[in-house]
């Protein structure tokens, strides 16, 4: 799990983003990064209705994938504002399958 100071936490936020951020693309991932005006980086992970009806699958899958994000962290450079977005239903997904997906996004970002 990410740390406080480490979560993007409001809509404004993630709105601004999604409009200016770059964006990179990794199988059912995208993601977006914009430069923030901090000494850290902060990142979300957002999982729509469309991937699955079910809270519980979609709250599993931002689940792991924050846990993910959080052990690769120390390769990411400070100043981002980083937004996750999940195309598809990845609650099979081993977790093996989840890191390159996230090394890919962070390198595609050009975040490492």
């Amino acid at each position: 799990m990410l740390a406080s100071t480490q979560r993007l936490r409001h809509s404004r936020d993630i709105t601004r983003v999604h409009s200016k951020g770059k964006p990179a693309r990794s199988g059912p991932l995208q993601a977006r990064a914009l430069r923030n005006n901090r000494s850290t980086s902060r990142a979300v992970v957002v999982v729509g209705k469309k991937v699955s009806k079910k809270a519980v699958v979609r709250n599993l899958i931002r689940r792991r994938l924050a846990a993910v994000l959080a052990t690769q962290w120390e390769t990411v450079t400070p100043g981002y504002d980083i937004v996750v977005t999940v195309r598809d239903d990845i609650s099979a997904a081993s977790t093996a399958e989840q890191t390159a997906w996230l090394t890919t996004l962070i390198t595609n970002l050009e975040l490492s």
